[in-house]
């Protein structure tokens, strides 16, 4: 919340969600609370909507090369003046605004979407600009949502099917031991899910010749970034890791899978020339021993 001395600013949007979609109008009201009115020299709405570069721990050194040539990309830079200059009354002063979520030039919306390379935002910035040598500029900034619907249909539902086992297992944590056997089989209902929808399916123990502890869906995201049109860096990192089963499993028994993706930190699948953003999720299947096999199947997001 910005002060000025005695004074506050708040912004509240007229959506508690805060969720909107390109072509909506986003409105909302900016409250300055003052103690003896407040002088000012305009008050200005700015809206913001970037793809921004976040670099991780794991990224300094190897990332840096490419980072300084990745500038932002600004889907919205809006500016309008909300009130002009003059004088605010003594107590709670709301003033409403509103406008059109519209892209920039030659730019297309996205959903918003927190990630750990690539973030995409949209902001609004209400300013009270000062008014003579001592005034001070009270400013206050709040996050609104962004989700663009499919613009073509439904992609058709494509179920998953995977089975593996001692024998043909590609990906694998720790050391199996000699002899150890297993045999695992499911599905996904669809590898094409909406965001908003559940990731739905099942997965069998056929058999196996030691416990099970635990059997989880992992939700991984994939984001690769091409700052130079030529290089680029892929990096997987997981976003939320969901337990099927714990426990040892009984053979041939049909488990359910029901996964809900969070909120902002799963958007639908990007393909732009800077930047890509896909998702896939893996079966995790722990042992007693340590041994976890792992069964990885990609995604395609949409909404």
């Amino acid at each position: 919340m910005g002060k000025e001395k005695n004074s506050q600013l708040e912004i509240k949007l007229s959506r508690y969600n805060r969720v909107y979609q390109p072509g909506e109008t986003v409105s909302g009201t900016a409250t300055v609370s003052t103690n003896g009115g407040l002088a000012h020299s305009g008050i200005h709405l700015k809206v913001e909507g970037t793809v921004a570069l976040q670099l991780s721990a794991n990224a300094v050194g190897l990332f840096e090369a490419f980072s300084s040539n990745f500038k932002p990309v600004q889907l919205i830079g809006l500016s309008k003046q909300v009130q002009p200059a003059g004088k605010l009354g003594d107590g709670r002063i709301v003033i409403p605004f509103e406008f059109t979520l519209l892209p920039a030039a030659q730019k297309q919306l996205l959903d918003t979407y927190h990630g750990v390379f690539i973030c995409v935002q949209y902001t609004l910035t209400v300013e009270v600009l000062k008014s003579g040598m001592f005034g001070q500029t009270m400013t206050e900034t709040t996050e609104f949502i962004v989700e663009v619907p499919n613009k073509t249909a439904a992609p058709q539902r494509c179920p998953a099917h995977f089975t593996f086992s001692s024998d043909s297992i590609k990906k694998s944590r720790g050391t199996r031991e000699a002899g150890q056997t297993f045999s695992i089989s499911g599905m996904l209902e669809s590898s094409s899910v909406c965001v908003s929808s559940p990731i739905t399916g099942k997965v069998t123990v056929k058999e196996t010749s030691r416990p099970i502890s635990t059997i989880s869906l992992q939700l991984i995201r994939v984001e690769t970034i091409c700052p130079t049109g030529e290089g680029s860096i892929k990096e997987a990192s997981e976003v939320q890791c969901v337990q099927v089963a714990r426990g040892h499993v009984m053979e041939n028994f049909e488990l359910p899978i029901h996964v809900v993706m969070p909120r902002l930190f799963s958007a639908p699948s990007i393909h732009e020339k800077l930047f890509q953003l896909d998702f896939e999720v893996n079966l995790l299947v722990e042992f007693d021993n340590g041994f976890t096999a792992i069964e990885n199947i990609p995604l395609k997001i949409w909404r």
